[in-house]
């Protein structure tokens, strides 16, 4: 898929009150969360964008998307963004799960076909559709719920229709870490001595 028709988010969700700070400004493995989801990103979208409340993500040097309806989850910053995108395709990544390869999203480019949206399923049926694709379209269908006062992402999917794509440790980008949300600060060390462990391994 050309680059050019597709659009990139990180999603960063602003202060954490378990971290008991901004996540996505956070350090890991010399640069913040942040950094790694933009660079990430820029490997399969033509544009990469920071949904963020706080015009301190203006440092990175992408643009900053807010919400344009506050205080409803993550349901917000994926309609701000659907809002702004300007392309057919349009790939989410929350900025803590650092572990996402680009090789995910561009199987989730690939596997979208006709559907509005392309999201990984896991071995159990979890779903994670934050890190997923959404056509453009999808924002009319989000308008609806948000109207209804309903904010919950898995309605949105219900809704839709999506493709399942299949995350197992068949998978040959698999990683037992692969979609690890560090939202905790023991998540933050686990995540690090994982990263430290992974380095060592290597010759």
């Amino acid at each position: 898929m050309d680059k050019k028709s597709v659009s990139g988010f990180v999603l960063t969700g602003g202060k954490s009150s378990r971290m008991g700070e901004d996540k996505g400004l956070m350090i890991f493995d010399r640069k913040p969360l942040v950094q790694h989801a933009l660079e990430t990103l820029d490997q399969v979208a033509g544009q990469v964008m920071i949904s963020a409340n706080d015009s301190v993500y203006a440092q990175f040097s992408h643009p900053v998307v807010p919400d344009a309806i506050h205080d409803i989850g993550p349901m917000g910053g994926l309609y701000s963004c659907l809002l702004r995108s300007e392309t057919e395709f349009n790939i989410f990544l929350s900025c803590d799960t650092p572990f996402v390869p680009s090789e995910l999203l561009a199987l989730l480019l690939q596997e979208i076909g006709h559907h509005a949206c392309a999201v990984p399923v896991h071995d159990n049926g979890k779903m994670e559709p934050l890190c997923a694709v959404y056509r453009k379209k999808c924002r009319e269908t989000f308008a609806e719920l948000i109207n209804e006062g309903r904010y919950k992402v898995h309605e949105a999917l219900d809704r839709l229709g999506y493709a399942e794509v299949k995350i197992d440790k068949n998978t040959p980008f698999y990683d037992n870490l692969l979609f690890f949300n560090i939202n905790t600060p023991a998540d933050y060390n686990h995540a690090l001595q994982y990263i430290e462990s992974r380095r060592n391994r290597k010759p």
